[in-house]
């Protein structure tokens, strides 16, 4: 039989030569369910395998080799620690798979993830039986009993999940092979990162037991009782179950201890913010385009929050994140049939944004002060700066001219904003203000 591949992989079409079938899929999930392509298997014959690079050079930030073969998958499409994947620059590698034992290879799957052109896989795939083959150099042709089983190139296909099933034609095994040889090339996609991020490889015996595979997991959606009784929170971790034990151990009870503290601190005759608050735990990718770079955000009694920087804040920003959410929840309750809230001027953005972070630097979390002024930016902060520098000035006016300030903030959120506004509550008009807030910063960096 010829052992050479006929044709190059290059779309999501089966391909079929003499000698393997070529199937591809992708998907934007975040388990690998992919059309045509079976989720990765957790008790394959490459379970048990060696891997070995035999060719170019490992990635410092990459995962060891054992990632391509334990039956995990990555927490989300930017997880290089889940990922084995070559030095940028390096021009690939070869990987040698050693299964152990001569077996009847049935069929080789890899699965790669990434949100940009790492997720293409371009590779040559050869097999031999020989126990001690002798192994190529980097960049030569692998010589002696080597055979060609495949070539894959999924560089055209978008990014996202890539997964790459090749199987012997006509229902027939790829033959008998004790190694295998990956000769991984740059992808073609276009980018300054091109090394493909693997997150799995599996190798199926074709007298192996039957195989099972990572299933998409079930909805991780819980509810939890407020210890008043009064409010219900429910927890959705189903796209970041990573996450769920941490949110619920450690997240939803501040949650809980804040969001009455809030609204008692933000009270509105009439209005009654909401008894039940959803938190959900949602990757980058999967977020609008414009919130995916955004710790997390509220919607009605909705917050969302974005999986990946949860991840790497978990002992910094997260449940701050949160404070400053629940925050929005209580300021923006009771909207309109047509989702307003307010009968006069609508409240600038900065105000809101400087409200919800004042409370969260300044009363929740003043002893990690993350809300400062500093010589570094003394010099481009103003009142109406937004977020942290402008919770500092709520914090100076608080301290000086009016303690109900967040009080009548929130007021003015559903009974309309007025610049005047300013002058009622402490006296001077809002520019006053902003200049006797940065004279005092002024003097207090000896500046």
């Amino acid at each position: 039989m010829n052992h050479r591949s006929l044709l190059l992989f290059a779309s999501l079409t089966p391909l079929v030569s003499l000698y393997a079938v070529v199937q591809s899929g992708r998907s934007d999930g975040s388990h690998f369910q992919l059309e045509r392509i079976p989720a990765p298997a957790t008790n394959d014959a490459a379970g048990q395998a060696t891997f070995r690079v035999v060719g170019g050079t490992a990635d410092r930030s990459a995962g060891s080799l054992t990632v391509l073969n334990d039956g995990f998958i990555p927490r989300g499409e930017d997880d290089p620690s889940r990922n084995f994947f070559f030095a940028q620059g390096s021009n690939g590698g070869l990987v040698l798979v050693d299964l152990g034992k001569s077996i009847e290879v049935a069929s080789v799957a890899s699965y790669s993830w990434h949100y940009s052109t790492r997720a293409a896989q371009r590779f040559a795939l050869y097999g031999t039986n020989v126990e001690k083959p002798e192994l190529p150099k980097w960049l030569e042709a692998p010589k002696g009993d080597w055979k060609l089983i495949e070539k894959v190139d999924t560089s055209k296909v978008p990014a996202g999940q890539h997964g790459v099933l090749i199987r012997g034609a006509d229902e027939k095994s790829l033959g008998q092979f004790r190694h295998l040889l990956f000769e991984v090339k740059p992808n073609r996609s276009k980018g300054n990162f091109n090394e493909t991020f693997f997150s799995e490889i599996d190798v199926i015996d074709a007298n192996g037991p039957e195989v099972t595979r990572i299933e998409k997991p079930e909805p991780i959606v819980k509810k939890f009782p407020s210890k008043s009784g009064e409010f219900t929170y429910t927890l959705d971790a189903t796209e970041a179950s990573d996450l769920a034990e941490w949110a619920e151990e450690h997240l939803l009870p501040v949650m809980d201890e804040w969001y009455p503290k809030i609204i008692a601190m933000l009270p509105v005759p009439g209005v009654a913010p909401s008894t039940e608050i959803t938190f959900t735990l949602r990757p980058a990718k999967n977020l609008p385009k414009n919130l995916s770079g955004v710790p997390a955000y509220a919607s009605g009694a909705a917050v969302v929050f974005n999986a990946d920087f949860m991840r790497r804040e978990l002992g910094g920003e997260a449940v701050g994140a949160g404070i400053h959410e629940i925050v929005h929840v209580v300021q923006f309750a009771g909207r309109d049939e047509n989702g307003r809230i307010t009968r006069g001027k609508r409240l600038p953005t900065w105000v809101t944004e400087g409200a919800a972070d004042y409370i969260r630097w300044f009363l929740f979390e003043p002893e990690k002060q993350g809300a400062r002024i500093t010589r570094r930016n003394f010099g481009r902060a103003s009142h109406d700066s937004s977020y942290r520098i402008t919770a500092h000035f709520f914090d100076w006016v608080v301290k000086n001219h009016d303690e109900d300030l967040m009080r009548h903030i929130n007021l003015s959120i559903h009974e309309g904003y007025q610049e005047a506004l300013w002058k009622e509550w402490t006296g001077k008009t809002l520019k006053e203000l902003g200049v006797e807030w940065k004279e005092a910063n002024r003097k207090a960096l000896g500046l």
